[in-house]
């Protein structure tokens, strides 16, 4: 389990370069996400659709992401909707937008009609972000309480670097900050992007034979906690950038 832990922090800073061209995709500054279950996946989906294709929400451009979980070992979210804002502005007008939207109201009338039921939510921010995950379809994401970063960080700053030969990394990482929702069990979230899900099997199931994985599992033993993990797959998203 120790090296379960250990291996969630640094799958996530594997194979994702910088760089500073306006070329690169521009990430968001504070994310909101919305953990829930649904027992008819398509139902939800089309709802959800529909919801965002209305014009008095459609017109905002809102940059958003619906994503089906799988193997959350934690609850029993079965789907998250991530809204990605790149100011606190922008988080205001959204929150403006879906208190005021019929269309809203209409697509939480419909889950209430299919089962659906809230299971968390948390509001996050980008610390740390590299790499181009623009058309991936896939993420890994691991829910982490750290407790040393001084430890930590340098750990896998220098393991990311050593990572960089592998043929298998991630195309993109982010380390996220909770500000919001984590009721004391999680400091960070962190999520690294592939094209598929099998890119991000072959991920997991190699980097643990790596010797840089087991001289990282050493340095930061006792410096983090695994609180939750899962595989996020897009199944709607709408204005990335």
């Amino acid at each position: 389990m120790r090296k379960i832990v250990i291996a969630a922090l640094a799958w996530a800073f594997i194979g994702a370069a910088s760089a500073d061209n306006h070329s690169e995709p521009n990430y968001s500054k504070f994310q909101s996400n919305y953990y829930f279950s649904c027992p008819q996946p398509a139902a939800c989906v089309g709802a959800f659709d529909k919801m965002m294709a209305s014009p008095d929400i459609a017109d905002k451009n809102f940059e958003v992401t619906l994503y089906a979980l799988e193997h959350n070992g934690w609850d029993e979210s079965t789907h998250m909707v991530s809204f990605y804002f790149k100011s606190a502005e922008r988080y205001l007008e959204a929150g403006q937008t879906f208190a005021t939207s019929p269309a809203f109201q209409e697509f939480m009338e419909a889950g209430a009609s299919v089962g659906v039921e809230n299971r968390a939510q948390t509001l996050t921010t980008h610390s740390i972000v590299a790499g181009d995950g623009r058309g991936t379809r896939s993420m890994v994401n691991w829910t982490v309480n750290v407790s040393d970063p001084a430890t930590f960080v340098p750990a896998w700053q220098k393991l990311t670097k050593a990572m960089e030969v592998y043929p298998w990394a991630s195309k993109a990482y982010g380390l996220q900050t909770l500000l919001l929702g984590n009721q004391g069990w999680a400091t960070h979230q962190i999520w690294t992007a592939f094209d598929s899900p099998v890119e991000a099997l072959n991920f997991l199931e190699k980097f643990y034979v790596t010797p840089e994985f087991q001289a990282y599992s050493a340095e930061v033993d006792g410096a983090v906690s695994l609180v939750r993990s899962y595989i996020a797959n897009t199944v709607y998203e709408a204005n990335p950038d």
